[in-house]
Parts: C-alpha cells; sequence; structure tokens
C-alpha cells in the first residue's frame, strides 16, 4: 500500500523495471500551473499557460501586452499611446497605472 501522501491524483505513479528484472513503482507529483492575472486590473488572463512543455509561442496570446495585460487594458494603452504619438492628449492626462506602458520600446 502506498504513502497516503502518494494516494492523491496529484501524484503520479510510474511504473518502472529495475536491471534486476524487479518492478518497481516510482511516484512523481503533478506540476500545477499558477493562474496568470493582468498586472493593471488583476483580472484573470484567458489563454495563457505556464508549462515548460508547451511551446513558448503557445503559453501566451501573439498580440501586444499578450500575458501581460487583459484584453481590455491593452485596448486602453494602445487608444492612449496612439492619442500621445498625435500630441492630443499629454503624459498628465494618462492614469498612473498605465505611465509604464506609455513608453513606445518593447513591449
Amino acid at each position: 500500500m502506498p504513502l497516503p501522501k502518494n494516494r492523491s491524483n496529484s501524484v503520479r505513479t510510474i511504473k518502472y523495471k529495475t536491471p534486476s528484472g524487479e518492478n518497481r513503482i516510482r511516484y512523481k507529483r503533478r506540476v500545477k500551473g499558477n493562474k496568470h492575472v493582468c498586472a493593471v486590473s488583476g483580472q484573470l488572463l484567458t489563454g495563457v499557460n505556464s508549462f515548460s512543455t508547451i511551446a513558448k509561442s503557445k503559453r501566451k496570446p501573439s498580440r501586444p501586452f499578450g500575458g501581460r495585460l487583459s484584453p481590455s487594458v491593452s485596448r486602453k494603452v494602445i487608444k492612449l499611446r496612439a492619442r500621445l504619438a498625435d500630441k492630443q492628449i499629454t503624459l498628465d492626462d494618462v492614469p498612473i497605472e498605465l505611465l509604464p506602458y506609455m513608453k513606445s520600446g518593447k513591449q
């Protein structure tokens, strides 16, 4: 009988054969992913994974601010950036929490 800590579904059983021909069982805890949230609104981000077995391009959306900001906040940031570029507004008009995303550099 396995130990109580190994009787859960969050522990995977791996059966293997030793060089002497004996069958054994190894227990390995499954990796849980983190919940990803928007940096500004705290809203849960969908379409973002933290599993290292998935290709990096599949782990987060391939759009500006993908994996960092929610779609609604990133839409606001893109609009404010365009207005800043056209000089319709100044940096003083931008909300404080969105200021780090106003610089036109790496997103």
